[in-house]
């Protein structure tokens, strides 16, 4: 049975698993300076990070409508989908789950199953990634929700935010909250595990970013699937990965992606965020299957 996954623009997936996994990616939209485009279609992430700063007034992101969602849907059935995953970032952060609910209930070709991942950017991503590799195997309808199920309560993301600017223009901040956190002059750490986001505080940069680099040395060694996204960062990538690996010796390279400017609207630049979904008892079968994984990227990387 064929099924094809499709997922929205949040999800952060590195291009290279797109190339080689059944990924459909929805986009939403980002108003700019006035002009309306598609997340990362229209807009590449420089373009978005390079505009950002200066942008006039401050950019605003709306969910795809449930006719883009139909369109994907009846684009997955034509490439022979019998059924689809649809998977998206939590139902708390955006309309984006509830658009595509709206479609898939008007969409009788082929059942689809609509999933609030309960997480967001590349923790979000992770699921859809398992998912997309269960379907590529051959894994029914049952066993790739069950899948599912079983990982949206064992995903994390830990970002560290250089700005708290964004979060208040962005309305994901009340002015009380900004004045608080800017009076104490403390770096916010957001923590996401099952739709349920809390809040760390941090007295500097640089204990920011030990607390992400903390975090990636306690949970990657053990995760079924690790990755880090940034937000216009990447020395802070490169630094964050030498530390990783001189710390845990012989890891594999975790994931590695860009924050998509329809989140960047929200989190600014400078943000860094280690994601993993943690391992079951399983740990040996996840691991071969995470490292199967990576090699796709190393061979594209090479070619």
């Amino acid at each position: 049975m064929k099924i094809q996954i499709v997922t929205d623009s949040t999800s952060d997936i590195p291009i290279h698993l797109l190339d080689k996994l059944p990924i459909t990616v929805v986009p939403l939209y980002i108003t700019l300076n006035g002009k309306s485009y598609q997340d990362n279609v229209d807009l590449t992430r420089q373009e978005f990070y390079q505009a950002l700063p200066s942008s006039e007034p401050h950019p605003t992101t709306a969910a795809p409508a449930p006719n883009q969602f139909l369109h994907a849907y009846d684009q997955a059935v034509d490439n022979g989908a019998e059924a689809i995953f649809s998977i998206h970032i939590s139902k708390t952060f955006s309309a984006t789950y509830a658009s595509a609910e709206a479609a898939a209930k008007e969409f009788k070709r082929v059942p689809v199953y609509v999933i609030d991942s309960g997480n967001l950017s590349l923790a979000e991503g992770l699921i859809v990634i398992k998912a997309a590799q269960a379907a590529k195997e051959g894994q029914s309808v049952e066993e790739i929700q069950a899948l599912i199920d079983t990982s949206i309560g064992r995903t994390h993301a830990y970002a560290k935010l250089d700005t708290i600017d964004y979060l208040l223009k962005g309305g994901r901040m009340s002015s009380i909250q900004y004045s608080i956190v800017s009076i104490l002059g403390i770096k916010p750490i957001l923590k996401m595990n099952n739709s349920v986001s809390r809040m760390e505080i941090a007295r500097t940069q640089k204990k920011a970013f030990e607390h992400v680099l903390k975090t990636a040395i306690e949970n990657f060694p053990d995760s079924e699937i690790f990755g880090i996204t940034h937000a216009n960062v990447p020395d802070q990538v490169e630094d964050l990965i030498n530390q990783l690996k001189a710390a845990v010796p012989g890891i594999e390279d975790p994931l590695v992606s860009e924050v998509t400017p329809a989140l960047g609207v929200h989190v600014g630049p400078g943000s860094l965020c280690a994601n993993w979904i943690c391992s079951t008892s399983h740990k040996k079968e996840e691991k071969d299957w995470f490292k199967k994984l990576l090699s796709y990227v190393s061979r594209d990387k090479n070619s």
